[in-house]
């Protein structure tokens, strides 16, 4: 049977100090439960900023492409073979043509400026569970169009409804560019998440707009198995299609907003960070007082036969163990918040601003071991200072005037 050492019964009995000695027991507990705040209020923001970060993450690859596909000509005359050439990666999963070009929008006295996108509704499922109102199938139907939620709101469109669409662009004259209207029904709305999107995109048959600018793809959008590798995808189809073909990843194409997140939970953190640096003052201050306090206790242990490493391990072990019931805390409490947030959803947003209706969590179990681990480190390292002075306490000189 494993006995504790007489060093860890003298260090964990340090910890509870006598009645005479109450400050000292109060200044452990300010220590125990300042590292605990520090703690659980890092774990509870970088569980929100990676629940932002994957929600944000979601909705974009739920409308956008993994990799996108492009001539430098501008149209892609042979879409079909160059569908086959990108599903011949291993990583593809689906690949599909599609046109964009501006055009406006109007129903009745309301005129909008929109994006208008061209794809096949067979190629267009991945979108069936954004639809709210209406049918993916319905762009089967010549002249069917589906439109963004925000943009229906603004414009007082339902499903139903018959717009005007004017291309200014549709050809070409001696005279310049001829326009052309066109007129469209809405076959669906749908709803992304995203403002942007929801605001101007509208979506058309790709056989309806070939009708209008003749054109059959300006670019191809490829689906992925996984969405980390893309650029590795990326690389193999530029390859693959040789000289006058650019590929494009999603990580890419919103670079400036991926990385504003992931800075804005690095300051985060180091900001949260400094609050378990200024606990851990107080574990320094803490032991500084129980040296002085148990000099005496020292100076016979030592003159015991106690050697100076046996004296730190005293004083480390009561600021560790204060750093772990600290760590130990702060974690549960911080897990438990998030938990609490996640399941019942108690913050609510305006979505009409986030277009999050509740604040989104994310528990990394990587995250709380991660900043357990640091703060204990940080609690070891602030009782060096306090634990090589109390090993440097001359037993003579303390027990002299006893």
């Amino acid at each position: 049977m494993n006995i504790m050492n007489y060093e860890t019964i003298i260090g964990l009995r340090y910890l509870r100090s006598k009645r005479k000695d109450a400050f000292i027991s109060f200044t452990t507990w300010i220590s125990i439960i300042g590292i605990a705040i520090g703690v659980m209020a890092l774990i509870v923001v970088i569980a929100v900023m990676t629940g932002f970060q994957n929600e944000i993450r979601e909705r974009i690859l739920g409308i956008n492409p993994h990799v996108l596909v492009l001539n430098l000509n501008g149209e892609i005359k042979e879409p079909e073979r160059i569908v086959e050439t990108i599903k011949k990666s291993g990583e593809v999963t689906h690949a599909f043509p599609f046109v964009t070009f501006q055009a406006m929008l109007q129903s009745g006295r309301q005129l909008s400026g929109v994006i208008v996108k061209g794809i096949n509704a067979q190629d267009m499922m991945f979108m069936k569970r954004l639809m709210k109102e209406g049918d993916i199938g319905s762009l089967n139907e010549k002249g069917n169009i589906l439109i963004g939620k925000e943009l229906a709101k603004n414009m007082g469109i339902f499903k139903g409804d018959f717009l005007s669409l004017m291309v200014p662009f549709a050809g070409v004259s001696p005279m310049g560019a001829v326009p052309e209207t066109v007129q469209a029904r809405v076959g669906g709305v749908f709803e992304t998440g995203m403002y942007e999107i929801d605001n101007t995109l509208v979506v058309m048959s790709l056989k309806d707009v070939e009708g209008i600018l003749g054109i059959k793809a300006t670019g191809i959008e490829v689906k992925i198995k996984d969405v980390y590798k893309a650029d590795t995808v990326r690389r193999e189809i530029s390859k693959g299609l040789g000289h006058g073909y650019f590929a494009r990843t999603w990580i890419e194409m919103n670079k400036n907003l991926f990385s504003a997140l992931k800075l804005e939970k690095i300051a985060m953190f180091i900001i949260l960070a400094l609050i378990i640096f200024v606990a851990s003052f107080n574990i320094i201050s803490s032991l500084v007082m129980t040296v002085m306090e148990k000099k005496k206790d020292i100076a016979i242990l030592k003159a015991m036969g106690a050697k100076k490493k046996s004296i730190m391990k005293i004083f480390m072990i009561e600021g560790i163990t204060i750093g772990i019931l600290g760590a130990l805390i702060g974690s549960f409490s911080g897990y438990t918040i998030c938990e609490i947030i996640r399941r019942y959803k108690i913050i609510k947003l305006p979505e009409d601003i986030y277009y999050i209706s509740t604040l989104p969590v994310k528990i990394s179990f990587f995250d709380v071991f991660l900043v357990a681990s640091i703060t204990t480190v940080i609690c070891v390292l602030s009782t060096i200072y306090p634990s090589f002075k109390g090993s440097k306490i001359d037993p003579v000189e303390t027990l002299r005037y006893e």
